[in-house]
């Protein structure tokens, strides 16, 4: 594998040779600095979602500095509606055409005035492909994590020991900015709520709460739940509990809810593919409960809010992705284990998992202000797209 590491020098060592020779990077003076470019082009579900608090932290602390976020797909839709970003730049994925990706984030930063002091990356893009990107699309310094640190002016190691959202606060750091905690948030519009509402009121003509279940997989990742359990699972929500049964995710979804509800009876209603992410939180949020395993949806379902039974991996730290401290949700998990291609979480039965909805149901009863009350929390009139 050594001489794919040679090959990847190669272009890295005539970035830096070309920079030193036309240009000298802005001042490393954090102070100074009053635009951002934050390049976010791994875009999983839950890697954007951890990255939200980032341009909060900055935006409430430096108000006067102009976030401006690259990104494509999945990442643009997600961040449309933030109000702490002040520019969305929507630009081909970076790693199936680069001329394309830097001639477009070239063009947009032009036609916008925008000239940023700086380039942070996060650590779902140390890739050296977008720290050539970096490199080549902003005058001012490079900062943050990269497998390339020749490329950068401060790079920064991946801290093991904190979560993930913790390593992208670390981000407003190379700029002077001290943060403490801050929540996730997924942001939409009135007209995605309406969707969601839309979607949401026939199933309650009989006067059931809403338990939204998520079952898909996650990112390719062997995060599934036994179908069977899951159907008992469904049936004993319905028909013990009182909750209608809505189920969301992917079009890639349908085959696998399918199944489900076919084991538990043809209970539920399956949503899969016809909300966007804004309008899946919307929905979430005027939900009463979620059951989800550990996938990007579960992290929208953080972001807002509604309580949640999380069934997580056992191979998998919790520390990194899942929340643990919070009341409102409850993070299942069996002992640890080595990773394997076909795990599905034996170690969580039908038991543990209506165990925990029973005790959750409750401490948060279905209640139509709490519904009221996390979908104004994320509701935003900003759009970012330009189209």
């Amino acid at each position: 594998m050594s001489w794919k590491k040679d090959l990847l020098a190669i272009p890295v060592k005539a970035a830096v040779f070309v920079e030193r020779q036309l240009r000298t990077a802005k001042s490393l003076r954090t102070g100074e600095t009053r635009c951002v470019l934050i390049l976010e082009y791994d875009v999983f579900v839950g890697y954007c979602v951890h990255q939200t608090p980032l341009y909060e932290a900055i935006k409430r602390a430096r108000p006067e500095v102009k976030i401006v976020v690259a990104t494509w797909g999945m990442g643009a839709q997600l961040l449309r509606n933030s109000p702490y970003i002040d520019h969305l730049l929507e630009t081909p994925k970076v790693s199936a055409d680069f001329r394309a990706t830097l001639s477009s984030l070239r063009r947009q930063l032009r036609e916008r005035g925008l000239k940023p002091d700086c380039c942070l990356t996060g650590p779902s893009d140390s890739r050296t492909i977008v720290g050539l990107l970096a490199a080549a699309s902003c005058n001012g310094w490079r900062g943050g994590y990269t497998l390339q640190p020749g490329l950068y002016h401060r790079s920064i190691d991946y801290d093991l020991n904190v979560s993930r959202l913790a390593n992208n606060l670390r981000l407003a750091n190379l700029i002077g900015i001290e943060t403490s905690h801050i929540e996730p948030k997924v942001f939409y519009t009135g007209q995605d709520a309406a969707v969601a509402k839309g979607l949401l009121e026939p199933l309650r003509a009989d006067g059931r709460p809403v338990l939204v279940a998520i079952a898909g997989s996650s990112g390719g990742n062997p995060t599934a739940w036994i179908e069977q359990r899951w159907a008992e699972t469904i049936c004993y929500a319905y028909k013990m509990l009182g909750y209608q049964i809505v189920f969301i995710g992917a079009p890639s979804d349908k085959v696998r809810i399918e199944q489900i509800q076919k084991l538990a009876g043809g209970i539920g209603v399956c949503l899969a593919g016809a909300t966007s992410i804004n309008q899946a939180a919307a929905l979430i949020a005027l939900s009463d409960l979620v059951v989800s395993i550990n996938t990007g949806t579960a992290h929208v379902t953080r972001s807002v809010g509604t309580p949640a039974v999380i069934l997580d991996i056992a191979w998998q730290k919790p520390l990194e992705w899942m929340v643990t401290d919070q009341a409102h949700i409850r993070l299942l998990r069996g002992p640890d284990q080595e990773r394997a291609p076909d795990y599905c979480m034996e170690e969580l039965t039908v038991e543990h998992v209506t165990a925990a909805l029973t005790e959750m149901i409750e401490l948060f009863p279905a209640d139509e202000a709490a519904r009221e009350a996390r979908l104004a929390a994320s509701l935003s009139d900003v759009e970012l797209l330009r189209r």
